[in-house]
């Protein structure tokens, strides 16, 4: 195998290891890109970028097959488009380094893939999938970056490293690192000082989050098989049998709300179920409620249900969230905002919800919601503490989705209870620590209790400037790219040895 081969196989094998999946490496992402690189710069720049394209191509197609996402013809277009995106970068540092000064040349690539990173949610709307940054998510002091600078600082940092150790290689010299290195120390240091000095309050509120048992779901879900009619589409279970329908779907509803009432009675002052795990028709809709409302009182808990209701017109469904409190009164009722592409309903105004209790002010969104930091951004702006978040997600997706999420905890500042079914269920503090986590596929009923630091939310860098930093690459880049056009030729070698 020639060194050109070996170079592009390397890259490719650990592009798979990268992209994040329930088992992806961390490590993986501070190195996949460095052979890619070299690659690129020891050939033509069309073939070798061609080339470079298709290994990027064939690290997406193993995340979409890791995922089971490869046949969603919506998932194929957005992840074609953050592949191009994320070429971008390697295209920005194969024609543009080559002009710059040695150290100016490795900025090129991070700051092109942060700003494209930046650009998928807003140009394509698939939430911020793909993110590099978002491989480091268990690193701690790392994490922090991100209540300065979002995700992308992240991904700044860990492209940054492999374009360093490009320059280092082309000009045999290790100390092309020192400027990097001390960068990285400080950033790590900082985030360790962070965690340290300004760690979350010991005061704490008891929250639980809920499922139903397996019993209770393969009991509703044989019901509805012997009625021909199956629950994801809304359609059929709207025109179906109202009482039939109804006695299918009661053996969830009334197990969750008795789990419900038997966590609230243990201490929890917060219960939360998992999104669409409950369905409820239209008409059976203000009994669950009533329901709900009852257990809020008796117990003084807030109680914040999610359920799917099949309603009469098109689509005959909504994804809810509603919020009880121990007067048994209705909080909200909240609409999920960024349904997915597997979801034919109709999305919610966007509008998050908030309500304030004794501990604290609560907020609540839907699952994929929180894959959209503009939408989370609203959250903060109106002074949430901790973010209550039903889910939904799949055995190939369960990890990273919750994974993922903990970045809005740094980014804004509040703490998160993510219910999930099917799913990893996750309470994380506002500096990104998991306190506690259930998995659906590993337990007969998952149920997970923590204690939530019972704080105001932390105002963070990030939560008042926005994506200050990601802009700075963009605009970084692209005045990386006019410098080198000012340059008549390229500098001798990969990177100007100075």
């Amino acid at each position: 195998m020639t060194k050109s081969k070996l170079l592009w196989w390397s890259g490719v094998v650990l592009l798979a290891l990268t992209v994040h999946t329930n088992w992806a490496s961390p490590l993986a992402a501070w190195l996949f890109a460095i052979p890619l690189l070299l690659f690129s710069l020891r050939q033509g720049a069309r073939p070798g970028l061609l080339k470079v394209l298709g290994a990027l191509a064939l690290g997406t197609f193993a995340w979409l097959a890791a995922t089971s996402l490869l046949f969603v013809p919506a998932a194929l277009l957005a992840f074609a488009g953050l592949t191009l995106l994320q070429w971008l970068a390697f295209v920005a540092h194969r024609l543009v380094s080559p002009r710059l000064p040695g150290f100016l040349g490795t900025l090129v690539f991070p700051t092109t893939l942060a700003g494209a990173e930046y650009l998928f949610p807003l140009l394509i709307r698939f939430g911020d999938y793909g993110a590099l940054g978002s491989t480091q998510h268990a690193n701690l002091p790392l994490l922090q970056l991100a209540s300065v600078t979002g995700v992308y600082g992240i991904t700044f940092l860990v492209g940054w490293f492999a374009s360093t150790a490009v320059w280092a290689w082309e000009t045999r010299d290790a100390r092309r690192f020192v400027v990097y290195g001390v960068v990285l120390a400080a950033v790590f240091a900082a985030g360790a000082a962070r965690l340290t000095f300004f760690a979350p309050t010991e005061t704490s509120v008891r929250v639980a989050a809920v499922s139903p048992s397996r019993n209770a779901d393969e009991r509703s879900a044989t019901a509805l098989s012997t009625m021909d009619v199956e629950y994801w589409r809304a359609a059929e279970v709207a025109a179906a049998d109202p009482g039939a329908i109804r006695a299918a779907l009661a053996p969830v509803t009334e197990d969750l709300l008795a789990q419900t009432r038997g966590q609230a009675m243990a201490g929890a002052k917060i219960v939360l179920w998992p999104e669409t795990h409950a369905r409820v028709m239209e008409r059976d809709h203000r009994e669950l409620l009533d329901s709900a409302a009852v257990i809020a009182r008796e117990t003084g808990a807030y109680v914040n249900l999610a359920y799917a209701m099949y309603t009469g017109e098109a689509p005959n469904i909504r994804n809810l969230s509603t919020m009880i409190t121990p007067a048994g009164e209705i909080a909200w009722t909240y609409d999920k905002s960024r349904p997915t592409p597997m979801e034919p309903m109709t999305p919610g105004p966007g509008d998050v919800p908030t309500v304030d209790t004794p501990y604290g002010r609560l907020a609540g969104v839907i699952c994929y919601d929180a894959d959209f930091p503009h939408l989370m951004r609203q959250a903060a702006d109106k002074g949430a503490d901790l973010l209550l978040v039903p889910a939904n997600d799949w055995a190939e997706f369960s990890e990273l989705h919750a994974e993922k999420a903990v970045f809005r905890n740094v980014e804004y500042g509040y703490s998160m209870l993510r219910d999930s079914s099917h799913g990893l269920s996750t309470a994380t503090d506002a500096q990104g620590r998991v306190l506690a986590s259930t998995d659906w596929f590993r337990t007969d009923q998952q149920t997970l209790v923590a204690n939530l630091p019972l704080q105001s939310r932390t105002t963070t860098i990030y939560s008042t400037i926005g994506d200050v930093f990601a802009w700075l690459c963009l605009a970084g880049a692209a005045g990386l790219a006019l410098t080198a056009l000012r340059r008549t030729a390229p500098v001798e070698g990969a990177y100007a040895a100075g």
